[in-house]
């Protein structure tokens, strides 16, 4: 049963974005929450809160769960706290965004119960599956435990509009591994706190001081670190270890005797602000496990932030949030390697001191609060704001474009002609389409896709231009593929765009596109969003020879759900009132975004109404059935 949310859905207009943090985290165990809502404060928004701590024990007692996750002890205490939850969150106020702190993967259930029509967001950070299994070994592969764990990573996304982790190569391991939707996740970095880690010169003392701190888990590579110590014997670094866990034993063995190395069980989170500034240099992870490449410590970016300099493995996560002369990196499990990149820095102070310099300047750059909230309110407001629900034909067309897209290089550059709310575009960013060019004429058009895209990495992030086809220049602009998609009904020399398309591919280049089929069909709904024709099968291929290009695949989709529609639409729209050819351009720029019925097709189209539709369009497509032709044709060379 929905839980009755106390208010409303939406913020007043002109109102700022309020976000409340939900959850049974604990601050003090995981920092992650505070840097999020300080980064959400730092720019403007209002953060509310609704948290019970249920997790003495931080993420052990988290991954305990994974192990047994039916044990009753743990099961009561959740529902204890659960029961706690929602007398709390009943009584936060107005709220537009709902955001599940870490470790929410069961919280974002609750969460969407009560969140009513307002979005869900799961700081989700790390995969339950990925740490229980691939990463820590608690659960073996392929048991029933691990597969319950996939489920959980799974239901929590299914439950959430987005789940951040904290870097892309994480989101790409998730994507790859889980099977979780590329388009329900974006990173978001993990920060530090500023008014724990400040900078501070640094220590004036003439031994080099180093310092370690770790969970002595195997994704921190101690005993990488014990190798390098041993080999520095006698060099006179001062090294600070502190940490406990799976590994402490392992490493107390191998670092016994040794001079300058002082080990410490732990260090209040209060205090390490304080130890991180009585040393000149952190050092990060140096395993060579999966996970180790696709992440990025807490403690790179708390040196970082304390103006400290950073030595860690040299993985693609740590390179793309970091440039080469920021940190030192060393290759992963070697202790010679590391062992002599402490030696060259304790031989070069000045280098110590500007290595601090520079990963401060990127924090402050990249990682300190306003640049994380200007990413994190980017995503959520993207989340509230977005005006484009998917429509029943769109995901009908898109389920077969999926299944095209793979014959298109992905190491060309890419055009859509017409994107509209910009689904493709991401879909094309999402599937490793590197160099993706969008052109709409349509100033909403460019509004809407720039917010959805603003949550993929820059680096990713494909480029849009608000201009026609003639803004390119054939002799400078080469595509790979060109996709246009419901784009050729709405102009009125289809065939002359078509050949200007071609002009713009490289020798063998591919172009797709979509268009409504069956001239008998032609209604006041066509009228209404500026289509021009319909086609038929013979129509469509006549008019891409004429241009110059080689029809490879046509299909007829959509059957039987678009008829339907399609029916339903003719029998609902009335004429539209004559215009201007001006007028005729403002309908067919705004036709991407016209859904009729919007709530209720939100409402209704869901991933299990729309799959059995997905499946039975398939055993048509080579008829003219359905209500729409998709093509995949290639330029003719003449």
């Amino acid at each position: 049963m929905r839980v009755p949310s106390t208010a409303p859905a939406s913020p007043p207009e002109g109102a700022r974005l309020r976000v409340c943090l939900f959850g049974t985290y604990n601050r003090v165990a995981h920092p992650r929450v505070a840097v999020l809502e300080e980064a959400l404060r730092s720019v403007g928004v209002d953060v509310v809160e609704a948290n019970v701590p249920a997790w003495a024990g931080g993420t052990r007692a988290k991954l305990r769960a994974v192990r047994n996750p039916l044990a009753p002890a743990a099961v009561l205490s959740l529902l204890g706290a659960w029961a706690r939850l929602v007398r709390r969150y009943r009584g936060v106020g107005r709220h537009d965004v709902v955001l599940v702190g870490y470790f929410g993967h069961l919280d974002v259930h609750l969460a969407r119960l009560l969140a009513g029509r307002r979005r869900v967001v799961l700081d989700m950070f790390l995969s339950v599956y990925e740490t229980g299994v691939v990463d820590r070994g608690l659960v073996p592969e392929g048991s029933l435990r691990a597969r319950l764990a996939r489920a959980v990573d799974r239901r929590a996304v299914a439950a959430c509009r987005l789940a951040l982790l904290d870097t892309q190569p994480h989101v790409d391991f998730c994507v790859r591994r889980l099977g979780l939707p590329p388009a329900r996740l974006a990173a978001v970095p993990v920060g530090a706190q500023s008014d724990r880690f400040r900078p501070a010169p640094p220590p004036a003392a003439e031994p080099l001081r180093v310092l370690f701190y770790s969970t002595f888990i195997p994704l921190h590579g101690t005993s990488v670190l014990a190798g390098a110590l041993r080999s520095l014997r006698g060099e006179g670094l001062e090294v600070t270890v502190v940490g406990h866990g799976q590994e402490r034993a392992r490493f107390d063995a191998a670092v016994a005797g040794l001079d300058g190395v002082r080990v410490l069980d732990w260090v209040d989170y209060d205090r390490l602000g304080a130890l991180i500034a009585e040393h000149h240099v952190v050092l990060g992870i140096f395993s060579g496990a999966e996970k180790a490449a696709i992440v990025v410590p807490n403690k790179v970016y708390q040196a970082a932030c304390a103006g400290r300099a950073v030595m860690t493995a040299d993985t693609p996560a740590v390179r793309a949030a970091f440039a080469p002369d920021e940190v030192v990196l060393v290759p992963p499990e070697d202790p010679a390697a590391l062992a002599a990149a402490l030696r060259s820095l304790a031989a070069d102070r000045g280098r110590v001191a500007e290595l601090g310099r520079r990963a401060r300047a990127r924090f402050e750059a990249d990682y300190a609060p306003e640049p994380i909230g200007r990413r994190l309110t980017a995503l959520l407001a993207a989340e509230r704001d977005e005006p484009w629900v998917p429509a029943p034909r769109f995901l009908l067309r898109l389920d077969l474009v999926r299944r095209l897209l793979g014959r298109l290089p992905r190491d060309r550059p890419v055009l859509e002609l017409g994107f509209g709310a910009g689904a493709v575009l991401e879909e094309l960013a999402r599937q490793g389409f590197r160099d993706v060019v969008g052109t709409d004429f349509s100033a909403s058009a460019a509004r809407g896709a720039r917010a959805r895209l603003e949550r993929l990495p820059a680096d990713r992030r494909p480029r849009l231009l608000r201009a026609t086809l003639d803004a390119l220049a054939p002799g400078r602009a080469r595509f790979g593929a060109i996709l246009a998609f419901e784009v050729l009904e709405h102009v009125q020399d289809d065939v002359g765009l078509l050949a200007q398309a071609r002009e713009l591919l490289e020798p063998g280049g591919w172009v797709l596109a979509s268009v409504p089929a069956h001239p008998a069909r032609f209604s006041a709904f066509d009228e209404a969003v500026g289509h021009f024709r319909r086609y038929e099968r013979h129509d469509l291929v006549a008019r891409f020879e004429k241009a110059g290009f080689e029809v490879d695949t046509l299909w007829c989709y959509g059957y039987p759900l678009a008829n339907l529609l399609g029916w339903v639409r003719r029998r609902t729209t009335r004429p539209p009132p004559p215009g201007s050819p001006e007028t005729l351009r403002v309908r067919s720029a705004s036709s991407g975004n016209a859904v009729p019925a919007r709530g209720l097709v939100k409402l209704l189209v869901r991933p299990l109404t729309m799959a059995p539709f997905l499946l039975a369009q398939r055993w048509f497509l080579g008829t003219d059935l359905g209500d729409g032709y998709l093509l995949l044709a290639r330029r003719a060379e003449r």
